[in-house]
């Protein structure tokens, strides 16, 4: 056996295996990240889906109680208004006493199904600051990205055009701060 024969490679060498290693850990961590990124978008994603559906249960409340939507006793601000009180006597097995009591025992029940979702109430009772949810008539809805929570939101009480309005802060972890979102539904009874 000649000395070229003995220097022929059989397998690898260290460095190339580190190489391969690292090539492998750096591919893992970016399938970490993305996997991270598509939880948080579809819990957004999720969050969104519970806030229209509980936007589309007050809405059917309204429709199923014209005579308090006809008086406005379903004009609602977080920010004024606060959390409506219980109705006593109103609930599943008992009829409100009249359309103004169910429609506050619907604002009331509709802010628990919101809370749900999004923290809305605070532990004392209150409406959380960070959100505004508003329930108006308004002619001229306005869909786009608040700059803050309740900002832009002009209720006109023009025509026969109802407007829910849901604001809130939602965490943007990929930039560590809030970003004030908007769902916005609007309907006419």
């Amino acid at each position: 056996m000649t000395m070229m024969e003995m220097k022929t490679q059989l397998g690898f060498t260290l460095i190339e295996v580190l190489v391969a290693l690292i090539l492998f850990a750096i591919g893992m961590l970016g399938l970490a990240k993305l996997q991270l990124e598509a939880h948080q978008n579809s819990r957004y994603s999720s969050q969104r889906t519970e806030i229209t559906t509980a936007a589309s249960n007050l809405i059917e409340r309204m429709r199923a109680n014209l005579p308090a939507v006809n008086a406005d006793k379903y004009v609602y601000s977080s920010q004024s208004d606060g959390l409506p009180a219980a109705v006593t006597g109103c609930d599943e097995s008992n009829a409100c006493g009249s359309s103004y009591e169910l429609a506050q025992h619907d604002l009331r029940q509709w802010l628990f199904a919101i809370d749900q979702s999004i923290p809305a109430i605070n532990t004392s009772g209150s409406i959380n600051n960070d959100i505004h949810i508003q329930v108006c008539r308004d002619s001229t809805p306005t869909v786009a990205r608040p700059s803050a929570p309740g900002s832009n939101i002009n209720c006109d009480g023009l025509l026969d055009q109802w407007t829910i309005y849901i604001d809130w802060l939602e965490h943007s972890e990929a930039e560590d701060k809030f970003k004030p979102q908007r769902q916005t539904l609007s309907f006419i009874p």
